[in-house]
């Protein structure tokens, strides 16, 4: 059985949406459309294009090169920091138990068996706990004491026998 009592920091919710925005084809789409932009800007620069452009396509080339790697990130920590103001106070308590996790903070209580846990990702800065496609809860890897990949495995072990337990009822 594992418990834990923390707090959400502003940084988590930051590292969180940053582990959701770069997931695999995100991160390729970005990386293809940056890749095409600069090498647009350079190429209307070295055929002398670029400075027969309007201010307004001007600006738009260099937006499309610093779209993904500066200014998502910037509107993601924003984001992040007026979501943080939300919940900064909120203390949690999560207990993770042989049959189900127990989750509460000061306005909600509730209990989600493993079997219905939607997704349970173990990223390089926190471990996600999905309840659906989009509610969860981000555990930060200061709430671990060095213990996250024996939590990953315990939970993870639990999910997957209540997931087989459950097949086998409804078989």
């Amino acid at each position: 059985m594992y418990k834990f009592s923390f707090s959400i920091e502003h940084k988590d919710l930051f590292n969180s949406s940053l582990n959701y925005s770069l997931n695999y084809k995100a991160l390729v789409f970005d990386a293809i459309f940056t890749l095409a932009a600069i090498f647009a800007t350079i190429y209307t620069i070295f055929t002398g294009i670029y400075f027969t452009l309007t201010i307004l396509y001007k600006i738009l080339l260099i937006v499309c090169c610093i779209l993904f790697p500066i200014i998502q990130p910037i509107i993601i920590y924003i984001k992040s920091y007026f979501h943080y103001l939300k919940i900064k106070d909120i203390q949690i308590n999560m207990i993770f138990d042989d049959e189900k996790i127990s989750i509460s903070s000061k306005d909600e209580s509730t209990i989600v068996l493993y079997e219905n846990v939607y997704n349970f990702i173990k990223f390089k800065n926190m471990i996600v706990v999905l309840y659906d496609s989009i509610h969860g809860q981000i555990m930060p890897d200061r709430i671990f004491n060095n213990n996250k990949d024996e939590f990953y495995d315990y939970v993870s072990s639990k999910i997957k026998y209540a997931r087989e337990k459950a097949k086998e009822k409804s078989n």
